[in-house]
């Protein structure tokens, strides 16, 4: 299939960050790109398709930090191939540019599209010279979300460099983490996943 998308990703707390960051920095050949504030609009119709799909349509802004107005935007769509444990494989359609990200959502409305659900995150990524591999780490407002995308193989290769152990890794997306925490310490999940939220609870 054309367009899609291998990775596995691991949830890790404020006291583990530190250490798993160090090990990546520490691999032969990892370069750090740079990190990058990001907020990330889903949008659905009266129907619900994406929903009735299990994919998404979003809208992503990505900054510098959150006050940056150079802004780019991503907009894509994603549908879950597999998702049943370890490597977890998408169908992936995205398209980068830099405009208005009001305009985009006004395309989207009159298409009868609107916004859902949204997240912030700040977003720092390694490479490899020859870009077989990223891996990201994200910081949301409940704690942090690291990936590996690649290639089978690459990501089973750098899976281990990393000692982690795939039998730990989470299959789904980081509003279903939120949700989940929600669900375990008695918080009502909110539609919008925002740093500001007091009530936001954490991976431990």
């Amino acid at each position: 299939m054309k367009n899609t998308e291998l990775e596995i990703k691991y949830l890790f707390g404020k006291k583990d960050i530190k250490k798993i960051k160090k090990a990546i920095e520490n691999i032969d050949g990892i370069l750090k790109t740079g990190r990058f504030y990001e907020k990330t609009v889903m949008f659905d119709n009266k129907s619900k398709i994406m929903d009735n799909e299990d994919a998404r349509l979003r809208v992503r802004e990505i900054s510098k930090t959150k006050k940056n107005t150079k802004i780019c935007i991503e907009f894509s769509y994603k549908k879950r191939v597999r998702a049943n444990g370890g490597i977890k494989k998408e169908e992936e359609i995205e398209l980068s540019f830099e405009e208005n990200p009001g305009d985009l959502h006004k395309i989207l409305y009159k298409m009868g599209f609107v916004p859902i659900t949204s997240y912030e995150r700040h977003r720092e990524t390694y490479k490899t010279d020859e870009n077989d591999i990223k891996i990201t780490i994200d910081e949301f407002p409940f704690g942090y979300i690291l990936e590996i995308e690649g290639n089978e193989k690459n990501i089973k290769s750098y899976n281990n460099k990393l000692k982690l152990n795939i039998k730990d890794s989470y299959p789904l997306s980081c509003d279903d983490v939120y949700v989940e925490l929600c669900q375990r310490y008695g918080v009502t999940p909110k539609d919008n996943i925002l740093f500001d939220d007091s009530e936001m609870p954490q991976i431990k």
